[in-house]
């Protein structure tokens, strides 16, 4: 467990310099990241065949998921693995690898979104926030689905 979490603090300390501070939004997409390439088994030597499509409300604080998952996948607009379509309440990506039908759909919990704006509403830090939700637990925070989002990312 040391390890992993060693290994979640070095990727939000990446995701902060892409993105200029720390918050809660960009570390569940950093989380958001890491979960998919567990899933998916995709290490660093692969993760060139890596593809996302997120879908997150396009206002801040939502949307500072995507740099979290920019960062930690590498996935971005620039190298066209990354696609993003606006919503106007979930959170979700679906992840998968290049000339394989190996997907997997990870979804934020509603909850914990009602949570942190809550929290934030009540002035609660983005630095605090942020510790939260890199200590909660996977499944507290997300709804995981293998295989069943294959349709969802046909075209690519």
């Amino acid at each position: 467990m040391a390890g992993e979490e060693k290994e979640l603090k070095a990727a939000i300390v990446d995701a902060v310099k892409l993105h200029g501070h720390l918050g809660p939004f960009l570390v569940i997409g950093v989380r958001m990241g890491g979960v998919a390439k567990r899933v998916l088994n995709q290490d660093v030597r692969d993760i060139a065949r890596f593809h996302v499509t997120v879908r997150v409300p396009s206002v801040i604080p939502f949307s500072c998921t995507i740099d979290g998952i920019q960062a930690g996948t590498r996935c971005t607009l620039g190298n066209q693995r990354l696609k993003i379509e606006n919503t106007r309440k979930q959170i979700f990506a679906i992840f998968r690898t290049e000339n394989s039908d190996r997907v997997v759909q990870i979804s934020v919990n509603p909850g914990v979104i009602r949570k942190v704006m809550r929290k934030m509403s009540a002035g609660m830090g983005n630095d605090e926030l942020a510790e939260e939700i890199a200590a909660m637990p996977e499944g507290q925070l997300f709804t995981i689905e293998k295989e069943g989002a294959i349709s969802a990312v046909r075209g690519w």
